[in-house]
């Protein structure tokens, strides 16, 4: 009996530390990360949702995409488009947070630099 006693008591904590909460203890409960996210994010987003249609150099252009290695659109503009869509292009507010949006807006602002470093 005390066998068992004595292996209830040591079983039961690991078994209620082991369903606790995970992530990262320092931040409170709700608080959101707001750090920008590295250009690599973008580059990942990009490669999922935009490069069918803008192509993995931003100048494919199918269903009426804008060649993004030309577009003299400011961030903000990039933004708003990712977010609202335009065109063909559907609306991504619902798809991806606002720090996804400006992380591929980000993104897309070095295809143009890349495009100008080709020619």
């Amino acid at each position: 009996m005390i066998k068992i006693l004595t292996s209830l008591c040591l079983t039961i904590p690991v078994l209620i530390l082991a369903c606790g909460p995970t992530g990262d203890p320092s931040k409170a409960a709700g608080e959101k990360d707001t750090g920008p996210l590295p250009l690599s994010a973008g580059k990942s987003i990009y490669s999922t949702h935009c490069v069918v249609c803008h192509g993995t150099d931003g100048g494919l252009g199918l269903n009426e995409a804008g060649d993004l290695r030309e577009s003299e659109m400011t961030l903000e503009q990039r933004k708003q488009i990712i977010s609202q869509g335009k065109g063909t292009m559907i609306a991504y507010r619902r798809i991806l947070s606002e720090r996804e949006i400006e992380v591929v807006a980000r993104y897309t602002m070095e295809l143009k630099k890349e495009g100008e470093a080709d020619e």
